[in-house]
């Protein structure tokens, strides 16, 4: 008799833990790029809404720099409602509201 078991003993052993070796494998590789997106993914990209300004009382078309990953808005490039539109000066509270509200007639 050997001293080494039976591979097909080894084998039979073995086979439940292969599929939990994979999840646990798929659930690190998961987490790791939930966790490091914002790095792997940090470029912007401009997004245009158009909205009621509940602060000038008007309706405005914003251009939005949001980030790549999951679409925050970080800053305001353009408003309609200041002459040049690139010069933002109000505290930019629209950044901070989850839902912007609808535009209508002033």
């Amino acid at each position: 008799m050997s001293p080494w078991p039976d591979l097909a003993q080894e084998v039979a052993i073995m086979f439940p833990f292969w599929p939990l070796l994979v999840v646990l494998a798929v659930a690190v590789v998961v987490g790791v790029a939930v966790a490091s997106g914002p790095r792997l993914f940090p470029g912007t990209f401009t997004c245009r809404q158009s909205f009621w300004c509940a602060f000038k009382r008007q309706p405005v078309d914003v251009d939005f720099q949001e980030t790549v990953w999951d679409g925050c808005r970080t800053d305001v490039v353009r408003c309609s409602a200041f002459d040049p539109p690139t010069a933002v000066t109000c505290d930019k509270a629209c950044l901070r509201q989850p839902v912007l509200p609808a535009a209508r007639v002033a």
